[in-house]
């Protein structure tokens, strides 16, 4: 079943940099799509167009069967609700527990007055143990989010985004900022997400090492145009040195 997809996108910015051209794709359910291309190539520019933090240009994204890009106010929170979010940076709150930053997923689900004064249903709470444990990290549930390494924050975050209850994860360079063998251990997590709770992941990564591990498919992009679409696997040395260039040189982390 096709979850989301993408007609025509462009976007170009107030200065007149058109970041994507003609962006034509589709993601079915379950699968783990990963977007890859040089820096400045659009990759996170795609991703906050499919959530609408930033408002395409011309074209078309449908997501569950409704034109996402022609939403507006409740309507757009609620299908923004579906779709959870994941940055390179982590984002959490440093003096609060690990449990309460991952209860700020629950927002879009909870009234004002009840986040502000942290009165979280019971259910919210076991629910965001839950996601804890699925990535991890119960037992560091009442620590400090300041007191965790950058491996262990980031998987706050992503215990934090399924929070929502999302039907599609989107995950910007989720591990620009980590050492190699923090990388796989997030990323394992979000393979594990994807597979045991079904939630579709649409991710950016720069190593190829990585995308061959992870991906269920590609989607490479090189000045705001797809270039590829199609199995990892089948990214050869001539398909690298077309979609980084031909002085690119891969560099794989083990």
């Amino acid at each position: 079943m096709t979850l989301l997809r993408g007609e025509n996108l462009c976007k170009t910015y107030p200065n007149g940099t058109q970041a994507l051209s003609q962006i034509n794709f589709s993601v079915e359910e379950g699968e783990f799509l990963v977007v890859i291309g040089l820096s400045g190539s659009g990759k996170s520019t795609l991703l906050r167009c499919i959530n609408q933090l930033h408002p395409i240009s011309s074209g078309a994204i449908h997501f569950e069967q409704q034109r996402l890009d022609q939403l507006h106010g409740r309507a757009l929170r609620q299908q923004r609700s579906r779709i959870g979010m994941i940055f390179q940076q982590f984002n959490l709150i440093p003096r609060k527990s690990v449990l309460t930053n991952v209860l700020a997923g629950a927002l879009a689900s909870t009234p004002i007055w009840k986040s502000l004064l942290g009165l979280y249903s019971k259910k919210q709470q076991q629910q965001a143990l839950a996601y804890l444990r699925i990535v991890g990290l119960e037992h560091k549930a009442y620590v400090r989010a300041d007191n965790l390494s950058g491996g262990q924050q980031q998987r706050v975050a992503i215990a934090r985004a399924l929070m929502q209850n999302p039907k599609i994860l989107l995950a910007d360079e989720p591990v620009a900022s980590l050492d190699p063998s923090t990388s796989h251990s997030v990323m394992k997590y979000l393979q594990k997400i994807n597979r045991e709770l079904g939630v579709t992941v649409i991710c950016n990564l720069h190593f190829l090492s990585l995308v061959r591990t992870y991906a269920s498919r590609v989607l490479a992009l090189k000045d705001g145009k797809i270039v590829y679409q199609g199995a990892p696997e089948d990214i050869d040395e001539q398909w690298f040195k077309t979609i980084y260039g031909e002085e690119a040189v891969e560099v794989s982390i083990n």
